[in-house]
Formats: C-alpha cells, sequence, structure tokens
C-alpha cells in the first residue's frame, strides 16, 4: 500500500486510520435521508394523497437550516473540535429521523417533523468529519479524505434495499425507526470511541494554545467567504449538488416513470454506491497527484451522459444500470473534490468555517433540488425536461472550477507539491 502513496502518507495512515474509520460510518449517516426517502415517496403518496413536491418539501426546511447555520458550525468545529459534534450527531439524528414516521396526514405536521429533524443535521455537517482528517493528514490528504467520504457510498449501497425491505416489511411508519435503529447501533460506539483531531486532543491534553480559528470571524467573512474565489467554488459547489442530489435522491421514482419495477428499480439504485466508492477512492488518489480543477471539470460533466441513457432509453434496464453507475461516479466525487479545493485554495486554519460553509451550499441544493425536480414531474407528469435542464447546470459547474487557476504559492505553505 506504502507504495501507491506519496512518502509519508503512509504513516499517516498508521497513525491516524482509527480516525478515518469513525468519521467514515459518520459521514455514512449524514446521508440518512438523502438514500431513503425516495423509497418513502410511492407509500405515503398512497396513503395521504400528498403530491410528490409536498412529500419532498420538508427537505427544503433541512436545507434552509443547513445553508444559515453551516458558517457558524463549522467556526465552532475549528473552536471546538469535531468529536462533540459527532457523538450528539450520533444521538440525535437518528432519534429525530425516527420521529418522521409519526405524522398523520396533515402535510404541515410532516414538515414539523423535517424542521426537527433539521435541527439534528445541523449538527451532522460534512465538516465534522472530514476536519480531523484535513489536520491529521498531509501528504496522503487527498486519498484520506476519500475514504472518509466513501461512507456516504456504503449508505447509498445499503440503503435503498434496506428501506424497502423495511417498508415492505413493517410499513413506512416503521421504516424510519428501523433506518434509525441501524445508524445509532453502527455510528455511536465508533465515533465515541475514535473521532478526534489536533483541536479536540489539546482540549482534553489542557495545552491548547491558540484561538487563530475564531478569533476574527468578521474577517474571514469579509475577505474569503466573500471573495470571488471561494464564492466561485461555492456556486460550483451548489450547482452539481443540485443536479447530482436531485437525480441520486429520485432515482426509484425516475425508473419506475419509466417503466421498470419499483423492486428492480431499488436494486438498480443500490448499485449506485459502488461505482461512487470507486469513483470517490479513484478521485482521491488522483487528487495527491493532479490538479484539483481539472479532475472536477472532468467528473462532474459525467452526469450529462447518465442524463442521456435515462432520457434516450427510458424502458431499458441495462441503460438504467449504466446511468447509476455513471451518475455514482460523479456523486462519488462531489464532496471529495470540494472539501480537497478547499484545503488546497484557502488557509487550511479555517477549514471548518470554510468547508461547513460549501458544505451549506450543497446542502441546500439537497433540499431545493429533489423538489423542483418533482415539482416538474408533478406539473408534466415526467422527469425529462427537469433532467434535459439540468444539462447547462452541470456545464457551468464544469466551467466554475476550470476558471480557478493554480493552487496559491501562499496558502499552506509547503502543502501544494504533487
Amino acid at each position: 500500500m506504502s507504495e501507491l502513496m506519496p512518502r509519508g502518507a503512509a504513516e499517516e495512515w498508521r497513525a491516524h486510520w482509527p480516525v478515518v474509520l469513525a468519521a467514515f460510518v459518520g459521514m455514512g449517516m449524514s446521508t440518512i435521508a438523502q438514500y431513503t426517502i425516495s423509497l418513502f415517496i410511492e407509500p405515503i403518496e398512497a396513503e395521504f394523497g400528498w403530491t410528490r413536491a409536498q412529500i419532498m418539501s420538508g427537505m427544503i426546511i433541512t436545507a434552509t437550516l443547513g445553508v444559515l447555520c453551516a458558517p457558524l458550525i463549522g467556526a465552532a468545529i475549528d473552536r471546538f473540535g469535531p468529536r462533540r459534534f459527532g457523538i450528539a450527531a450520533s444521538l440525535a439524528v437518528p432519534l429525530c429521523f425516527s420521529l418522521l414516521g409519526t405524522t398523520n396526514d396533515n402535510v404541515w405536521v410532516w414538515r414539523a417533523l423535517w424542521f426537527v429533524f433539521g435541527l439534528s443535521t445541523i449538527l451532522l455537517q460534512p465538516a465534522v468529519w472530514t476536519s480531523a482528517i484535513a489536520g491529521f493528514f498531509e501528504k496522503g490528504r487527498g486519498f484520506a479524505l476519500a475514504c472518509v467520504l466513501c461512507g456516504s457510498g456504503f449508505s447509498s449501497i445499503l440503503m435503498p434495499p434496506l428501506a424497502y425491505f423495511a417498508i415492505d416489511r413493517f410499513g413506512w411508519r416503521l421504516g424510519f425507526a428501523t433506518i434509525s435503529l441501524f445508524w445509532f447501533v453502527l455510528v455511536f460506539p465508533l465515533v465515541t470511541l475514535f473521532l478526534t483531531s489536533h483541536k479536540d486532543r489539546a482540549r482534553t491534553s489542557g495545552s491548547e494554545q491558540s484561538h487563530a480559528a475564531t478569533r476574527n470571524f468578521g474577517f474571514v467573512l469579509r475577505h474569503v467567504i466573500l471573495s470571488r474565489k471561494f464564492l466561485q467554488v461555492a456556486i460550483a459547489a451548489l450547482l452539481i449538488a443540485t443536479v447530482v442530489v436531485s437525480i441520486v435522491t429520485s432515482l426509484v421514482p425516475i425508473m419506475t416513470a419509466n417503466g421498470i419495477d419499483r423492486a428492480e428499480a431499488a436494486g438498480i439504485a443500490g448499485l449506485l454506491g459502488f461505482s461512487s466508492i470507486g469513483g470517490r477512492l479513484t478521485v482521491g488518489w488522483l487528487l495527491d497527484r493532479v490538479e484539483a480543477r481539472y479532475l472536477a471539470a472532468v467528473m462532474l460533466s459525467l452526469p450529462l451522459l447518465a442524463i442521456f441513457l435515462l432520457v434516450q432509453m427510458p424502458h431499458s434496464v441495462p441503460a438504467a444500470i449504466a446511468a447509476v453507475l455513471i451518475i455514482g461516479l460523479a456523486l462519488g466525487a462531489e464532496l471529495d473534490l470540494m472539501a480537497y479545493i478547499t484545503s488546497r485554495y484557502f488557509e487550511l486554519t479555517f477549514f471548518g468555517t470554510l468547508f461547513g460553509t460549501i458544505g451549506g451550499f450543497v446542502t441546500l441544493a439537497g433540499g431545493m433540488g429533489p423538489v423542483l425536480l418533482n415539482l416538474v414531474f408533478d406539473a408534466t407528469g415526467s422527469y425529462v425536461p427537469a433532467l434535459l435542464g439540468a444539462i447547462p447546470v452541470s456545464l457551468a459547474a464544469a466551467l466554475l472550477f476550470l476558471l480557478l487557476g493554480p493552487y496559491p504559492k501562499d496558502i499552506n505553505p509547503g502543502l501544494h507539491g504533487h
């Protein structure tokens, strides 16, 4: 393994692999709704008669809370370390997700429960799981981040068939509880035992020396978050996440609308995780060797091919499989690229604040996109217009990454060599 890594990366892995493991399962839990909610659409629609946009409307609430709170949570992670947030999230998120199964036929009760769930997911920002890795890994940072972010690929493999089984066996209400119990049992022990960071270790040892990460949040806001380059990254993240997350969260309805059996569609959707993990690990390995902007432009143009297959060959199971595998590659690359670009183009001292802000944009896209996609379906009876509309959005995101330019030489000096 050491031959495949830059010099020094193997030593980093030997010292810090338990942190990677804890962050991996935590990252998996962060997608608790993303990879299961599409399985709940049809049974809830059948019971209450709500439109699909109404069912997905709760995601806008969680997205709004996420984008408003993400910079502040990121700043708090920089100040206090990610450990406390990870432990709190592993308790609160499964509990609040299970409450979604208690809704009645009033859509506003459903939305209120999503508000409660959204409050818990504020603790579940990707910055919680990536900030420790960015601090512990230098030479092998790209691959380490990729391994952590593969947690979402693990979730995308396991969650569609698990959700389908739970709903089919116990009903959709207990389906929420079953999924919640799974994540609690998996995440809470590992995060409690292993998740830590330089900041957490300094705090527990009493050797904390600097408050640089939080001494001037206003300065970071004015001179970094509102800078052209950071806004360029954030907008590109918003655009590509809108496309990828919208398709991912609605894969099963898209395929069933194309005439594919629902059980078969759920099985095909489960393939997403395999390609996302493969794409993530490959991109993570390449990030330690190739400039991230070029990888971003290539990998995040992949949804165009998936859209072509879904639109031009709607009834073909092989085409659906190919489309899911391709969109999985883009999904695997997306957040890994965002985390790595943040760590290379901006000061690592403020990684939690900056990546938390980008994570807020991604969360916003994750809430808006699926609702917009299903609004188009409700209005037209087809997902095709929304899928076609995603094409220029993907191209714009790829262009924004290309225009970033080379890594700055005066940011995190000594960390840019390849």
